[in-house]
């Protein structure tokens, strides 16, 4: 199919995001959550003015729609990354991704999309499964944030799907990361700057700027040209079941058979909604 690439992109990115949760809490015993964003994010914006330097200079009309994504963005990250020292990464991976029961809902506001009843079925198995991954446990402050965080994505993947197709992908992308880093900054210089320095943290957040945050947004913004809101967020709903694989790998958090259960469902459902043969159904 044409968008399969784009379908691709969308998984590829998935895969990495879910990698970041192990990483990120690990990183966060030497360093506050907004310090971490605010490295992270630096780095990953810098990164871009320089290859992309000559989009910036062309393309500034893009920055009021940079901006708004920029906030919606930085609660994402924020409520993810504070919820992370709270929770473990498993469920925070897990909660983050029932984004896709919210981006729907945004999206029928933002951009008119319409919803297939594919796509209705697989919003259903992927909350039925994000249900079942999480344990079924009761939420704590943590959970809380996280929730918010999936919120904030929400709006964030819908916003998207309409700037996408307004603007260049490579200044929404720089513009939107580097006000992350911007409001981040605020936030952490309230603090006091503080930090322990580490090859862990070093690690975390040369990996998170470089892949999650630079080169994954970046494949984010040039895929939801062609993919609906809907169906990037059933795509995305992949990224808990990578948290929870390397969340096990890393730090020993076991899902359990009702997890695996959900994970399937997730991956069942995602495969219905990303493959149905019409990709775009909204104005």
């Amino acid at each position: 199919m044409q968008n399969l690439k784009y379908i691709l992109g969308l998984i590829s990115v998935s895969i990495i995001w879910g990698g970041t949760f192990p990483l990120v809490k690990a990183s966060l015993e030497y360093i506050s959550p907004f310090g971490f964003l605010t490295l992270r994010f630096l780095i990953a914006s810098l990164l871009l003015i320089i290859i992309y330097f000559k989009n910036l200079r062309e393309n500034s009309v893009a920055i009021k729609a940079s901006f708004v994504l920029g906030i919606f963005l930085f609660l994402g990250y924020a409520f993810q990354t504070v919820g992370l020292k709270y929770t473990t990464s498993s469920n925070a991976g897990f909660i983050t991704g029932l984004y896709v029961v919210f981006t729907p809902i945004f999206a029928y506001f933002i951009v008119k999309e319409k919803i297939t009843w594919k796509v209705f079925v697989a919003l259903l198995l992927s909350t039925i499964g994000l249900y079942f991954i999480s344990g079924m446990s009761k939420f704590n402050v943590g959970d809380g944030l996280e929730l918010l965080c999936a919120i904030a994505y929400g709006v964030h993947v819908s916003l998207i799907g309409k700037y996408s197709r307004e603007y260049d992908a490579a200044t929404l992308t720089i513009m939107q990361l580097f006000f992350v880093f911007l409001f981040s900054s605020i936030f952490w210089g309230s603090g006091g700057f503080k930090m322990m320095p580490s090859p862990i943290l070093a690690f975390g957040v040369l990996f998170t700027a470089i892949f999650a945050s630079a080169i994954g947004i970046l494949v984010q913004v040039h895929s939801q040209k062609h993919i609906s809101p809907s169906r990037a967020a059933i795509i995305f709903t992949t990224e808990p079941v990578f948290a929870g694989i390397f969340s096990y790998i890393f730090l020993g958090e076991y899902p359990g058979v009702i997890g695996i259960i959900g994970a399937l469902l997730i991956l069942f459902a995602m495969v219905l909604a990303a493959f149905e043969k019409e990709t775009l159904e909204f104005e």
